[in-house]
């Protein structure tokens, strides 16, 4: 018989097509008292795990970790099963289709469930009355928050900041081992209050969906508070209000609204010079706009504060599960630059996970971890574990991929750009050396990454060849205005950024001249400003101007925005402030486009 090596900890009762999963014991002294309570159950490789459909026996063991294993099959064929995961939270999915239906249950309630793929990934649920929200157990895919029903976030899913500030509160779930089950918590997160995690069984459903307590003193405050003054729209505010303030105003909530806390500091540090040139009136309506901003923007920072606070403490105290979702929280919040103190947190918590993700497995799997992770120096020849039996370098090299592509789909988003490239320039090497050790689909996995690697890193040569005899063009050098044809890179240019139109998100030119198709030249400043004028002037005069995506190196407003806006018919700001007043509104309407 040919021996299943995997570790499952996880499979379902009943036959392969149930939703009833089952965590399997790995001590011997639990597992005979696990077998005697489930002598008349069946267990399989569940096709709602993403397994094979094959039954599955308990193995025990006193030395090692018991644990599920697929039957043989005939002839001793090795088994082909390829489900993703087999660990402890594998079948949290299930786990939280349960306790869901339980809690529907006891209000009378109905609904059907679908698992979309990736299995594991996501749980759909449409209520009987129409209403319907999906939970997304990871990051395999990215929430649509505007087009689809109510959204629940699993464990290492960030909510985006801009998110966070346009909604009172997001729903998160998790689940922790409890016995030979898994206990379901239901998590309320707001800027305002840290994450308030309550038992699945303390929520309540209501006609608008699941409501947790958290969210329902949030709502009470909110009700509370009243509705406050609304801005005057610019339409009907030119005949009450400079068009100074009515855009300052606008420009204050935009920026609020998209969670930039930088420009929500910038506007509000500035504004003393430009509230003395106003009259009563109008300073009036200024100020007040301006003390519901320095209120969010204290909000917001404490929020942020509380976050990293929260982060260290979680590194101290060696808390695996909070120090991974903390992680991807600050780093999201710091998107657009971190202080000196935040950033030796990050590098705290990152090299704790790195220690984490090798201690306390078997050595030869901690050995792989730390090559993912390190390269050894080329002269340290570490010995095998066996002298006798001569290593196979190809099904190491596959082993070393599939773990690097496994740290790139959980850590990427908090990688520099110059760690990422490290990595995936690794990940190809192991994967030439594998060869038909990796399946295609890992293969696929590996190309992408490259693509994404190449994307992220700034071009540092120009792809436009001069003409012979010519004296060849230094790397990164501007071409000379006789020489660049605007009208095509133009049109280049306006379709990388309406992709980030689609998405709301801005760049730099640096991160522009990646993105394919490949070719564009290095420009100085007026050869930029040339294009991205022709860019807007090309578009519907109503039509936000894209031109306001293309920020500079600090992801700030680019310096030759006012003139770009004054050439695409936009009313020339007078003054920094005003100006970036300006850009924060045009940078908002692709947000609300979504």
């Amino acid at each position: 018989m040919v021996r299943d090596t995997r570790l499952v900890q996880t499979a379902v009762i009943g036959d392969e097509h149930s939703d009833v999963p089952i965590i399997l014991p790995t001590e011997a002294i639990e597992l005979d008292v696990f077998r005697r309570a489930h002598q008349q159950d069946t267990f399989w490789c569940g096709l709602l795990l993403g397994g094979c459909g094959g039954q599955l026996a308990t193995k025990l063991y006193v030395d090692r970790q018991c644990h599920f294993q697929h039957n043989p099959l005939p002839n001793c064929a090795p088994n082909t099963c390829r489900r993703p995961s087999v660990g402890e939270s594998s079948a949290d999915h299930l786990y939280v289709k349960s306790a869901m239906s339980r809690s529907l249950l006891e209000f009378g309630r109905a609904a059907r469930f679908a698992f979309p793929p990736p299995i594991g990934s996501l749980v759909d649920v449409e209520l009987e009355d129409g209403l319907s929200l999906r939970i997304h157990m990871d990051a395999a895919v990215q929430p649509d928050w505007e087009h689809q029903g109510a959204v629940i976030l699993g464990p290492g899913v960030v909510p985006d900041p801009d998110v966070l500030a346009g909604c009172p509160y997001v729903y998160r779930v998790r689940c922790d081992s409890d016995g030979v089950g898994r206990s379901v918590w239901i998590g309320t997160q707001s800027l305002a209050r840290s994450t308030e995690w309550v038992p699945f069984s303390e929520c309540t459903w209501t006609d608008e969906g699941l409501l947790t307590p958290a969210a329902s003193r949030i709502l009470h405050d909110r009700a509370a508070a009243g509705n406050r003054p609304a801005v005057p729209a610019p339409s009907s505010g030119r005949g009450a209000l400079p068009e100074s303030v009515v855009t300052f105003v606008r420009g204050l909530e935009a920026a609020q609204r998209t969670g930039t806390v930088d420009h929500v500091r910038r506007l509000c540090n500035g504004s003393s010079s430009f509230l003395d040139s106003l009259p009563s009136t109008a300073r009036a309506e200024a100020e007040r706009a301006l003390q519901e901003a320095k209120a969010w923007l204290v909000t917001h920072e404490e929020y942020q504060r509380r976050i990293f606070k929260d982060l260290e403490a979680a590194v101290r105290e060696r808390r695996a599960w909070d120090v991974r979702s903390g992680i991807q929280q600050a780093a999201s919040l710091t998107r657009r630059g971190a202080s000196a103190e935040e950033r030796r947190i990050l590098a705290a918590a990152r090299a704790y996970l790195r220690e984490h993700d090798y201690a306390g497995q078997f050595p030869a799997q901690a050995a792989l971890r730390r090559q993912s992770h390190y390269r050894p120096a080329p002269a340290a020849k570490r010995p095998g574990p066996s002298k006798s039996k001569k290593p196979n370098r190809a099904k190491e090299s596959a082993a070393r991929a599939r773990a690097l592509l496994e740290r790139l789909a959980r850590e990427s988003d908090l990688l520099a750009d110059d760690e990422l490239a490290q990595l995936v320039e690794e990940l190809t090497r192991a994967a030439n050396i594998a060869g038909p050790n990796l399946r295609d689909p890992e293969r696929k996995r590996v190309a992408s990454w490259g693509r994404k690697a190449r994307q992220r890193r700034p071009a540092r040569t120009t792809a436009t060849q001069p003409r012979a005899r010519t004296k060849p063009m230094a790397a990164g050098k501007p071409e000379s205005p006789a020489r660049v044809k605007l009208g095509p890179l133009a049109a280049a240019v306006k379709t990388i950024l309406q992709k980030a139109a689609a998405t709301g998100t801005t760049l730099t030119w640096a991160q522009i001249r990646a993105q394919p198709p490949p070719g564009l030249p290095a420009l100085d400043r007026s050869q930029q400003t040339a294009v991205l004028i022709q860019v807007d002037r090309s578009r519907a005069g109503t039509a936000p101007l894209l031109s306001a995506l293309v920020t500079g190196a600090d992801h700030d407003m680019h310096p030759a925005y006012p003139r770009i806006a004054a050439a695409a018919g936009r009313p020339r700001p007078r003054g920094d402030l005003e100006a970036v007043a300006q850009w924060a509104v045009e940078v908002s309407r692709f947000q609300r486009a979504q």
